[in-house]
């Protein structure tokens, strides 16, 4: 399996993140900083120290394009593996990304998880996931939950 991590200006968290990946056997990590600039380069180098491939944006370009970058680097690669997608802040727990993983391979389909939207949930971010799971669902023909899931 292969965690690929777009990283803005990360925290110690992303550390902590590899750290415990790194529990578990026959996992890669790939972790593109997406223009997060010189303050960042100490918690990149622990990250690459800890044996993850990092690639570099020079400038912030989104979310959308570091996982572009990431899936392109692993297309070249030829990868056959199965890649799993997790957020560097933290917010996805090693287990909850490792049960994705085994799931995509158990069912060989796409598999997203699904965030519970309780306690304190901008109201902006609550309809802009409720929008755009009617309207993906609509065109794709599936009922989905969270279509912002970082995971």
């Amino acid at each position: 399996m292969i965690v690929l991590i777009p990283a803005y200006e990360p925290t110690m968290k992303l550390i902590e993140l590899i750290k415990q990946l790194q529990t578990t056997v026959n996992i890669s990590i790939l972790i593109i900083d997406d223009g997060s600039g010189a303050n960042y380069k100490k918690i990149f180098s622990q990250a690459q120290n800890l044996g993850v491939t990092l690639l570099t944006h020079e400038s912030n370009l989104g979310k959308g394009a570091a996982l572009k970058t990431g899936f392109k680097y692993l297309l070249d690669q030829n990868v056959k593996e199965t890649i799993v997608c997790a957020d560097s802040d933290g917010q996805h727990k090693a287990p909850d990304i490792i049960r994705i993983g085994e799931a995509v391979v158990k069912e060989d389909v796409m598999v997203l998880g699904v965030r519970d939207f309780t306690g304190k949930v901008p109201l902006r971010s609550r309809l802009g996931n409720a929008m755009s799971s009617k309207i993906l669902g609509l065109v794709s023909g599936y009922k989905l939950d969270d279509t912002q899931t970082g995971l």
